[in-house]
């Protein structure tokens, strides 16, 4: 037998042993919806408390509530501007609780950070029609922004924040470019800076995770993500971490938590849909960058297997005068979470140059 046909068929039969074997575990999975707070930790939950709901009206008119924080800052005088942080998957804004989150009030006047929909505290329609697409996520950004009466906002996103971020970076350099005619929403705020961490800017460079792949299947997706768990959860989300800067279980816990509330969970694959997307909207999305109307940077985690030092290399190669800041050898895809104090210091530097 030709040793290329083998290895297909090795293949073939241990993604058909995957599925069986999933499919054998349904009867007893975890509960497929889970809409208490009863596992969420005291921090979760006093996170929660900070927040509120905004009511966004989508497209097809049904709407979805969004959790987001906005908090000002009570110290010093004059108006240090206003900061949009967006997270990534699969977690949620808690992922810039902390040390990150004092670091950045002294900077700014205002801050502002919400759960993306199907995200986090937000909203996780399981309706066949929703399909969580960028498009949508950037509406939601912009309505949430239009709610607030913010007119000049910057951003700092990670992972699926970065592409959400592209595009409304790409939005932005249409509305610079021609005005309000013809754009999606004409009354979306100006952006002063974007400053991206480790993500798919470059779908050539992303590289995913084997659960990425499984769960972005039609077919293994949806089973496996019925079948999840904590323990498999944890397993898959701490190798993209650095070496020297695993996860505390507390974080592995508390994203867990944020994930699986209001059934999340089931709509991972779903969720995972960006990744078409990425190549799909490629031109658009890179474009943005290439032709960027205000200032952008990338601050890049890279030991990350997804989206270290390889994307911060094609950054270098595409970007026009490239602000590249790269963190210790060691960090990985949570560069906020892993080393917060550092990725502050090349935050304020890329603030000031």
């Amino acid at each position: 037998m030709p040793r290329n046909l083998f290895s297909h068929g090795a293949v073939l039969a241990g993604s058909v042993a995957i599925v069986l074997s999933v499919v054998s575990l349904i009867p007893v999975a975890v509960d497929r919806v889970q809409l208490n707070t009863a596992s969420l930790s005291r921090e979760l939950q006093t996170w929660r408390a900070r927040g509120q709901y905004y009511v966004h009206t989508k497209e097809d008119a049904t709407t979805a509530g969004i959790f987001y924080i906005d908090e000002r800052c009570s110290e010093g005088k004059g108006d240090k501007g206003t900061l949009l942080l967006l997270h990534g998957f699969p977690s949620s804004s808690y992922d810039f609780a902390g040390a990150l989150w004092e670091g950045l009030m002294s900077q700014y006047s205002r801050i502002i950070t919400l759960d993306l929909l199907g995200y986090g505290f937000s909203d996780k329609p399981r309706s066949p029609s929703e399909n969580y697409s960028i498009m949508t996520e950037a509406d939601v950004t912009e309505g949430l922004l239009q709610h607030l009466a913010i007119e000049q906002v910057h951003i700092l996103a990670h992972d699926i924040g970065d592409t959400v971020a592209q595009e409304l970076l790409a939005r932005f350099n249409g509305r610079a470019a021609h005005g309000s005619a013809g754009v999606r929403n004409p009354f979306s705020p100006n952006i002063s800076s974007i400053c991206f961490l480790n993500g798919g800017l470059f779908p050539e460079q992303h590289r995913p995770s084997t659960t990425q792949k499984l769960l972005n299947n039609d077919v293994i997706g949806s089973i496996l993500s019925s079948v999840s768990s904590y323990s498999m959860f944890a397993r898959s989300l701490t190798p993209v971490f650095g070496p020297k800067t695993q996860p505390s279980s507390t974080f592995l816990r508390d994203t867990y938590a944020s994930l699986q509330f209001n059934g999340g969970k089931l709509i991972l694959p779903r969720l995972l849909k960006y990744m078409a997307e990425r190549r799909a909207n490629r031109d658009r999305w890179v474009g943005a960058l290439v032709n960027s109307r205000c200032k952008i940077g990338l601050i890049n985690g890279p030991a990350d297997p997804i989206s270290g030092i390889h994307a911060a290399e094609r950054y270098r190669e595409l970007v026009p005068k490239p602000w590249v800041y790269m963190l210790e050898d060691q960090i990985g895809h949570y560069p906020h979470v892993e080393a917060p104090q550092a990725v502050l210091q090349g935050y304020r530097e890329f603030c000031n140059c």
